[in-house]
């Protein structure tokens, strides 16, 4: 099996082992993660029918279909981004009740969006905010398929500078991002709701990147 194809098959289990157990709360990074997975699926689909894409906007129009997934709504001066087949499901498991947020897993990365406006490694909203909760956002990242490993770098630096930036943070991202995740085994017995939105995601990721 040659290195694309293994990348291509980590995606599904990574993405598995981000979830909590069924019952248990699920941290809201965990969702940006999979905001962020379809946002980086559709740079992917673009690229695929011959369409340029900007990653980082395709990254932060994802964490706001996050923020609104979390809050209800965007920020007064955000843009309106269309629903992502991932973030209308988990839309739907939330608000039936489905799952429950981690107290408090949100603030920081809500305070990071809450301007509306696209930041980006020059000047991130929270220079100084370190949270390793922030590095899930990577996984997807690290899962991209032919991408040279320093531009999968230079993606984990923009994604995490959209919320945070201190340093030992953003160098975190960008050695994780160098090295696909690999060997993941998720425990049994994942939350079975999200489990589904990870498995249709990693059907379209597949559908998209397989050659």
């Amino acid at each position: 099996m040659d290195e694309t194809q293994t990348v291509i098959d980590a995606f599904e289990p990574a993405m598995m082992a981000l979830l909590p157990a069924d019952g248990e709360p699920v941290h809201a990074e965990t969702l940006l993660s999979l905001c962020l997975a379809d946002g980086l699926l559709e740079v992917l689909e673009w690229s695929r029918e011959g369409t340029g894409a900007d990653p980082q906007a395709s990254m932060w129009l994802s964490c706001l279909r996050w923020y609104r997934l979390v809050t209800g709504h965007l920020p007064e001066v955000a843009p309106q981004p269309p629903q992502r087949p991932s973030d209308y499901a988990l839309e739907l498991i939330l608000r039936a009740g489905g799952l429950t947020l981690t107290d408090g897993s949100a603030d920081a990365s809500l305070r990071g969006l809450a301007s509306g406006q696209m930041a980006y490694p020059t000047d991130p909203p929270q220079p100084e905010h370190d949270d390793d909760d922030a590095l899930t956002r990577v996984v997807p990242i690290s899962l991209v398929p032919y991408v040279e490993a320093e531009t999968r770098a230079k993606w984990a630096d923009e994604a995490i500078c959209l919320t945070h930036g201190h340093p030992r943070l953003r160098e975190q991202a960008r050695q994780r991002a160098r090295t696909p995740v690999s060997d993941q085994q998720p425990e049994p017995h994942r939350h079975e709701l999200l489990a589904t939105v990870v498995a249709d995601l990693a059907q379209r990721w597949r559908g998209v990147t397989l050659p």
